[in-house]
Parts: structure tokens; sequence; C-alpha cells
């Protein structure tokens, strides 16, 4: 077990240092104004999305406008009114189809944002699966073994596990439940699964488990 507490060790220590990288390289873009940068370009994402909103609402209120008209006073006005309202329509599908079909594409994640991402990351690895995995070994408690299995089937940590290439979360989750049950489950399965297991602590004790 020593050796395998000794790798979870080493994988909490390899994401405390890409926090400190990732901290170092938001202080860089702050120092060099790169935040304020991108918080003008949301800004002004967030403005071109309000005037696409006004044309659209301008626009529907004078579709709503031309078809009263042409519906109240069709016989009395000396020209058709069905141009101007295919006109209208047009005036209003214009800005609406851009921002669905364009603006949305065009939506991507600033480098402010990625770092911020990764370091929350990170920290939910280390603070909600290295550390309580650690401790739960430790005292080989297989109630918040099992609760640890249960949160890498879904949600943020199961997310962030594999964000940060950490592993597959739920052959991780498998392998603890084997481990739990180890005593019900086959020698071949726990080979097998340790072979297919990617994250270093994990492996190494699923080999632990088949050679006692």
């Amino acid at each position: 077990m020593k050796e395998v507490l000794e790798e979870i060790e080493n994988r909490i220590r390899r994401l405390e240092a890409e926090i400190e990288l990732v901290e170092g390289r938001l202080q860089f873009l702050e120092r060099v104004g790169a935040s304020s940068k991108y918080q003008i370009l949301r800004k002004r994402k967030s403005m071109d999305e309000m005037y696409i909103l006004f044309f659209v609402l301008w626009g529907f209120i004078g579709l709503v406008l031309l078809l009263y008209l042409k519906y109240k006073y069709s016989e009395i006005l000396p020209f058709s009114l069905t141009p101007y309202i295919w006109a209208m329509i047009g005036f209003i599908l214009f800005p609406f189809a851009y921002y669905m079909f364009f603006s949305k594409k065009t939506e991507s994640e600033t480098p402010m944002e990625y770092l911020e991402r990764r370091e929350r990351m990170a920290r939910l690895a280390i603070n909600r699966f290295y550390i309580p995995l650690k401790e739960a070994l430790e005292k080989n408690d297989k109630e918040k073994l099992k609760a640890i299995a249960d949160r890498l089937l879904e949600g943020e940590v199961a997310k962030a596990i594999e964000e940060l290439n950490e592993g597959d979360s739920k052959v991780m989750a498998y392998a603890l439940y084997i481990y739990i049950n180890k005593d019900q489950v086959g020698l071949d399965e726990i080979k097998n699964i340790a072979e297919i297991m990617k994250n270093k602590p994990l492996k190494k004790l699923l080999f632990k488990t088949f050679e006692e």
C-alpha cells in the first residue's frame, strides 16, 4: 500500500505544480493587460447581441403594423403592402439567422478562461479525488471508497479527471468497486482492469491486489 500512497502523492504534486504554473500565467496576463482586453471583447459581443435583439424587435413591430394595415385597409390603399411585408420578414430573419448560426459558432474560450478552468479542474481532482482516496486507503474505509467511486461516474469530478487526462473516470470507478469487493472478484477480472487502467495510482492498487 505504501507504493500506492506514494503514487497518489506524486499525482497531487504534479497537479499542484500545474496550478502554480497556471497562476503564474494568469498573473502575467494581468500584468500585460490581457484580461482587460478580453473583458472589452466580451462586452462588445454583449452589445452586439443587444443591437441584434433591438433590430429584431423593431422589425417585428413593423411587421405587425404592416399586417394590420393590409388586412384592415387593403381595399382603400392605392398600392400593395405584400412586398413591404416580405422585406420586413427578411429584415427580421437576417439578424436572427446571423445570431443563431454565426455568432454562436464563433464563440470560443479565451486564454484567460481556459487557464482558470484548468486551475479549477486541478483543484477538484486534488480535493475531491486524490486526497479523499489517500485518506480512505490509509484507513481502509470502504464506505468512503464507494463514495469516491460514485463521484467518478458523473458530475464535475468525473469531468475534471477526464479533462486533466488522469484516466477514464468510469473505468476508475469500476476499479474502486472491484477493490472494495476484491474477495468476490476473480483474479482475471482484476488483472484485465489493471492492464487497461491509465490512472497510475489505481493501476498500482489493482496490481498490488492481484499479487496478494
